[in-house]
């Protein structure tokens, strides 16, 4: 899956942790690797066989992939000392789409 970011394409990668290891060296759900303009989703997310799933899995991955997305956006704005504060990142992925909700409900999108 592709997703252009501020002019920039970047692919959207499901993968286990045997195709990318550093998601289980680093025991992520998720990873953008910036300079190579790759998003990866860690396949085990939609697993319902490693104990690990939550009651809205597709919910959880969604979040995953704004997640990632947020350090993209950051990335290609040159916003460097934002894209590596996974506070800050992991706030606007939760938030975006309440926030988005809010504007469409009032037109202003």
């Amino acid at each position: 899956m592709k997703i252009n970011i501020l002019g920039q394409d970047y692919q959207i990668k499901k993968l286990s942790g045997k195709q990318c290891p550093k998601l289980d060296l680093v025991s992520a759900d998720g990873m953008a690797e910036l300079y190579s303009k790759t998003l990866i989703i860690h396949k085990h997310i939609m697993s319902e066989s490693d104990g690990t799933e939550f009651d809205n899995m597709q919910g959880y991955e969604n979040q995953v992939i704004r997640h990632e997305i947020v350090h993209a956006y950051f990335h290609e704005a040159g916003l460097m000392n934002y894209c590596y504060d996974e506070r800050l990142v992991d706030w606007i992925a939760l938030q975006l789409p309440k926030m988005t909700k809010s504007m469409e409900k009032l037109g202003c999108l």
